[in-house]
């Protein structure tokens, strides 16, 4: 099955259709210290979540994944229970932005979804000086910051910019009556890490009520930061394009 829509061509596939009740939807498109995209895989990993389905899109670029001699789609999706999980190879091109959020919020809403989850990293300059990087959470509604809140452990994003398309997603579900929320973790701006990644799953495992050992993302997180450091580069490239740095400054204050 698959559901397109936008000027962009964008289509989102299920091989297998996915059904269920309070869904919960994840998305980790790479951006800042490529937190999302490591997090969001390690989780796939880990819970042993099935590949259901994929992104397309016609400016997407001319490239395919190969993975233990499989041919892989860039964007994918996963699902197991009430999980469902997007996970990209690539980051988004600016111009995909927002056609891209509008689609996967469309295709969330007609699943009657939960909730959506977006998850990233906040640039810090002190990173290396951070062993334990904290967790800020923010709901598009009041009341779904009161609840990541009351799971502890993480801090409120009181003021700031959301670039790119975490921003979008959010402004798209308020726009739709989506409930969704942005979970980020203090990560090195343009460098992969696992670190920052391990404490966003450890977070999300209490709001998805299920175990995950991270002891292993961290025990690999080198491994991780070599394997990683051509997406790294990629992603860099385009995050200089949609301002991401920008997260690092206030908003101005209006009186």
């Amino acid at each position: 099955m698959a559901e397109a829509g936008g000027a962009e061509e964008i289509s989102i596939v299920e091989v297998e259709p996915i059904q269920g009740r309070d869904l919960i939807f994840i998305e980790g498109f790479p951006d800042v210290g490529l937190v999302g995209a490591i997090a969001s895989s390690y989780l796939v990993d880990r819970l042993e979540m099935r590949e259901v389905g994929y992104i397309d899109a016609e400016f997407l670029p001319p490239l395919i994944s190969v993975r233990n001699e499989q041919i892989k789609e860039l964007i994918r999706i996963y699902h197991k229970n009430n999980i469902v999980a997007i996970v990209s190879d690539i980051p988004i091109p600016p111009h995909m932005i927002r056609p891209l959020s509008q689609s996967i919020v469309n295709w969330i809403k007609r699943k009657n979804g939960k909730l959506l989850i977006s998850v990233s990293g906040i640039p810090e300059p002190n990173r290396l000086d951070i062993e334990r990087p904290e967790v800020y959470v923010l709901g598009n509604k009041p009341e779904i910051t009161e609840m990541l809140i009351k799971l502890n452990g993480v801090n409120r994003f009181k003021d700031g910019f959301i670039a790119g398309i975490k921003g979008m997603l959010l402004r798209e579900a308020v726009r739709a009556e989506l409930d969704a929320a942005i979970i980020l973790a203090q990560a090195h701006y343009n460098y992969p890490d696992p670190g920052a990644a391990g404490q966003i799953v450890s977070y999300l495992s209490k709001i998805l009520g299920v175990e995950v050992d991270v002891k292993p993302l961290f025990e690999s997180a080198e491994e991780l930061r070599l394997k990683l450091r051509d997406l790294m580069m990629r992603t860099d490239q385009v995050m200089r394009g949609i301002q991401k740095s920008r997260e690092l400054e206030l908003p101005p204050v209006y009186l």
